[in-house]
């Protein structure tokens, strides 16, 4: 299937025309390095499409954004690049020679999309492209790319982030004062509604949820996965929703699903990989060379939880685990990510580790009250195995710190936590 030219150079006229929304700005930070292609991926509706809209400067007709969702780019393969480019140049002939930059949205649409970014990087130009699949950071892509390629992924919304477009301005000196009764409040409507910035700017909150899971499920699931069995892959989105912040396997899952579905432990992980894949789902591993160890289950975003038996304790554990991955995501590439427990040991909800090195322990409950003993001592029994003093407990409101003979563990309400600047050097600003 050839594309229609007059299709790519209309695209690319209204695109200029149009005026650009507010873009409000991300803790993401991206470059346009001469040569290499700036690859965002993320899951839907995460803001990806305005982070491209950021890198805009100065003349809005030296950039060609092409969103490969639009029908009038469909069936867009790699090998039409230079056709558009070419469509681009009969639009805007007196720019040959000047610095172009492509802002290619949901690339993950195109067929060989990497044989058109080859090409464009080639002809000199910047690239930045977007996808809705952990693929685009895969070392297939990378290969693909012949190395050409520089990878971030982007998030929902941080609790900072959040405040930011709520139009709420925190400084150090109001951690103390009356405005953190106000930031308290906002916390619970972060862990109740998520940081998809729609759901954060607009009313009906649980609408928008239940549209994203639905697309997120069958467009970057079950559509470009090419799944069959439709309600096998509806009952484990249940299955995991409401596992999420808990243990889970894929032999449990599999176990769970055979009698009813008579599938296959094959299906089941194919179809656990197509979920991951599409961002919707985190499965954290056990600090363990154990590759059969269970792992965590987490949401990309506690508002769909919504849809399961929802929990605040739960909640605060999964927004604490997608801050950490921002610290790595947008920070610190070298950081990792794990739980700590088994054989016999009490669990450690989060251990984070640098080039091997554990520099790290994180508890998460939601009151001290009733569970000092079991974070506390599971903490430190975990510091003294692993060489690590750096403790922490997070908590809903508790602050303060514990020490235990030579080892202090500190109380961090989760709302501070959440405010918290991350240096890669590993202190928090």
């Amino acid at each position: 299937m050839s594309i229609d030219v007059e299709d790519v150079k209309r695209y690319i006229r209204l695109f200029h025309e149009r005026e650009l929304p507010n873009v409000l700005e991300r803790e993401l930070k991206l470059g346009l390095i001469e040569g290499k292609a700036t690859l965002i991926a993320g899951p839907r509706r995460s803001g990806k499409t305005y982070l491209l809209y950021s890198l805009i400067k100065g003349d809005k007709e030296r950039y060609i954004y092409l969103n490969f969702e639009n029908p009038l780019l469909f069936g867009v393969s790699g090998r039409d690049f230079p056709r558009i480019l070419d469509a681009y140049f009969d639009l805007y002939p007196e720019n040959v020679g000047v610095e172009l930059v492509f802002l290619l949205d949901e690339i993950q649409n195109v067929q060989s999309w990497e044989i058109g970014v080859r090409y464009l990087l080639d002809e000199g130009f910047r690239v930045a492209v977007t996808g809705s699949s952990s693929k685009l950071l895969s070392k297939e892509i990378a290969t693909q790319l012949r190395g050409r390629g520089i990878s971030y992924t982007l998030l929902p919304l941080s609790f900072r982030e959040f405040l930011n477009f709520k139009g709420f301005e925190v400084k150090t000196s109001d951690l103390y004062g009356r405005k953190v009764h106000k930031v308290k409040g906002l916390l619970m409507e972060y862990l109740r509604f998520g940081g998809f910035p729609e759901v954060v700017l607009l009313s009906d909150k649980v609408r928008i949820l239940e549209e994203y899971l639905s697309v997120m499920a069958v467009r970057d699931v079950v559509e470009r996965h090419g799944i069959r069995n439709v309600a096998l892959m509806e009952m484990i989105i249940k299955v995991l929703l409401s596992s999420y912040a808990k243990y889970t396997s894929y032999s449990s899952i599999y176990r769970f699903l055979k009698s009813e579905f008579g599938t296959s432990k094959a299906t089941v992980l194919e179809y656990l990989r197509a979920l991951e894949d599409s961002f919707l789902f985190f499965f954290l591993p056990m600090y363990s060379h154990s590759q059969r160890a269970p792992k965590k289950v987490y949401l990309v975003d506690t508002g769909f939880s919504l849809f399961t038996k929802k929990d605040v304790a739960r909640d605060m554990e999964n927004v604490v685990f997608l801050e950490l991955l921002r610290r790595k995501y947008y920070d610190d590439p070298l950081l990792d990510l794990y739980y700590y427990g088994g054989s016999g040991e009490r669990e450690v909800d989060f251990i984070l580790t640098k080039a091997g090195k554990v520099v790290e322990l994180i508890q998460v409950t939601l009151t001290l009250e009733e569970s000092y003993e079991r974070e506390v001592s599971a903490l430190i029994k975990a510091g003294k195995n692993l060489g690590c003093r750096n403790l922490t407990i997070v908590t809903l409101d508790e602050e303060g710190e514990i020490k235990v003979g030579s080892f202090v563990v500190n109380i961090i309400p989760l709302w501070k936590f959440l405010l918290a600047r991350w240096d890669p050097s590993g202190k928090a600003l």
